[in-house]
């Protein structure tokens, strides 16, 4: 009976450093994925931050032929960093963000898509084109940690936030 009862105690043992050894890779693989939540007061600094370079950006590359600007407000909303690990937006040196953007005239015309932000150096902008799709290389631009939320789509909310950008530049 002894030998019974330590057999299971022993049986025990080993189911709980099995379990142990699984929720601790797991808790390692999450921590070391570069998955990213953003604090939400930093992705709000960062989407202040960036939005006037997005917004010159999209308007430069909205200009039909070279034949001048036309004014483009965006909405933005980070969805990671480099480094993955910030505290505070001096850390960051490149930010990715989705960006929902519209002429905001009468006849509105618009595009949304996942944009890079490069804060280092010097400000930079990197905006996948169709061909950059078509080819794959649009995912080259984003660590692959990030692929998810490029794939995603345009995050909840964003056009709202676009409608009160127009607003404040009507």
């Amino acid at each position: 009976m002894a030998a019974t009862r330590a057999k299971m105690i022993q049986k025990s043992v080993f189911a709980a450093l099995g379990v142990a050894a699984i929720v601790s890779a797991a808790f390692w693989y999450v921590r070391d994925s570069g998955e990213q939540s953003l604090d939400a007061a930093l992705g709000a600094e960062l989407a202040t931050l960036v939005r006037p370079a997005v917004e010159e950006k999209m308007s430069m590359d909205s200009a039909p032929n070279g034949s001048g600007a036309r004014r483009m407000a965006c909405a933005v909303r980070p969805f990671g960093t480099d480094p993955v690990s910030v505290d505070a937006i001096a850390e960051v040196e490149t930010v990715y963000v989705w960006a929902l953007c519209e002429t905001p005239a009468t006849e509105r015309s618009g595009v949304s898509l996942p944009i890079v932000v490069h804060l280092t150096p010097a400000v930079g902008i990197e905006v996948p084109t169709d061909a950059d799709y078509d080819t794959g290389r649009a995912y080259d631009l984003f660590p692959e940690r990030l692929h998810g939320f490029v794939d995603g789509g345009l995050p909840d909310g964003l056009e709202a936030v676009l409608e009160e950008r127009i607003r404040e530049l009507s």
